[in-house]
């Protein structure tokens, strides 16, 4: 250091103070980023909400009261041979529903020949399949008589929904919870010697959609 002449000493201060100066402006300006960083991502804020909300769906059921037994087992059959039994059917759907009538028909071809009339009404103490107080609608549905909904032969009945038989007809009732009606199955054989020999199987079915 004392060998370095006064004018080298002044060079070499001046060029430490620059220096310093230099690290300092580097140091402020890296703080000025940080902050603006930090101002970048600062923001007021607030919300409210709406808690509590639920959703349930309603239900379509429809039953009946055979406990899975038959209303028919009719055998050695002949002309005029007849005979009667009545289901209850409830609904307990939450939704109001449209009700449809159809069935299921197997054998080897005796439906033709077996009569059908199908009555709706009451039962005050439903006992399947007795219809031991029953007691037709009072309206004339399809003008075969009081509480009638479907005369014609077991081929003739409906064998599915698109085709089915609209509950009371004309009526264009929907059903609503506990809703109960009792059907009257009427069957009697023609006097027709093609039925010689044959044989029908018959699953009866109501189903309710949703209106």
């Amino acid at each position: 250091m004392e060998g370095r002449t006064i004018s080298e000493r002044v060079r070499g201060t001046a060029v430490a103070g620059l220096r310093r100066k230099v690290l300092a402006s580097a140091v402020t300006l890296g703080l000025i980023g940080v902050v603006a960083g930090v101002s970048t991502f600062s923001a007021f804020t607030a919300t409210t909400a709406n808690a509590g909300n639920t959703f349930a769906a309603g239900s379509v059921v429809i039953g009946d009261n055979d406990s899975n037994g038959a209303m028919f087992s009719m055998s050695a059959l002949k002309p005029g041979d007849n005979d009667e039994g009545c289901i209850t059917v409830t609904y307990t759907g939450t939704l109001a529903a449209g009700v449809k009538m159809y069935g299921t028909t197997g054998g080897t071809g005796l439906d033709p020949y077996i009569n059908l009339v199908v009555t709706r009404g009451t039962i005050a103490s439903p006992s399947f399949d007795s219809c031991a107080g029953f007691s037709a609608d009072a309206t004339n549905y399809i003008g075969s008589g009081a509480g009638v909904v479907y005369s014609g032969t077991l081929a003739g009945y409906a064998d599915n929904y698109a085709a089915g038989l609209v509950d009371a007809p004309g009526a264009a009732e929907s059903w609503t919870t506990n809703e109960v009606h009792t059907y009257r199955f009427a069957v009697s054989v023609a006097d027709n010697d093609l039925a010689q020999g044959l044989n029908a199987t018959q699953t009866f079915t109501w189903e309710a959609r949703n209106s």
